[in-house]
C-alpha cells in the first residue's frame, strides 16, 4: 500500500520543462527583453548566472536587482533613493507587470521574448 501510494502521488507530479523558465540555473548569464504596451520602451533584465542578482536596465534607470522566484514566474527588485521598482515576468503568458513606488510611482505592464 506504501508502495502504491508513492506511485500515486509521484504520477501525479508535474515536471516545468527548462524552456517553460529561461531563468533556469544554468550557469550563464540570461537575458530577456520585454516591452511596454503603454510606450513601447524596452526593459531588459539580466540573471547573472546561477545567483539571484540580475540588472534591470530601462530608458531612465539601471542598476542592480534582487531576483526572488515565484511559480511560473519571476520577481526582479531594484531599489534607487526612495523607489522601489517591482517587476514580475510571467512564463506562462509571456507577459510582465511592473509597479513603483515612491516618489517616481507608477505601473506599466507588456510582453516579454520568453
Amino acid at each position: 500500500m506504501k508502495n502504491f501510494l508513492l506511485l500515486s502521488l509521484l504520477g501525479t507530479a508535474t515536471v516545468t520543462p527548462v524552456w517553460a523558465n529561461p531563468f533556469a540555473p544554468t550557469g550563464e548569464n540570461i537575458t530577456i527583453t520585454c516591452t511596454s504596451d503603454r510606450d513601447g520602451s524596452d526593459v531588459i533584465l539580466t540573471r547573472m548566472g546561477s545567483s539571484f542578482q540580475g540588472i534591470i536596465e530601462t530608458t531612465d534607470i539601471s542598476g542592480d536587482a534582487m531576483i526572488f522566484p515565484g511559480v511560473n514566474s519571476l520577481t526582479f527588485m531594484h531599489i534607487e533613493g526612495d523607489d522601489v521598482m517591482t517587476f514580475v515576468v510571467h512564463f506562462d503568458t509571456h507577459d510582465y507587470d511592473l509597479s513603483v513606488q515612491g516618489p517616481h510611482a507608477g505601473n506599466d505592464h507588456g510582453n516579454c521574448d520568453v
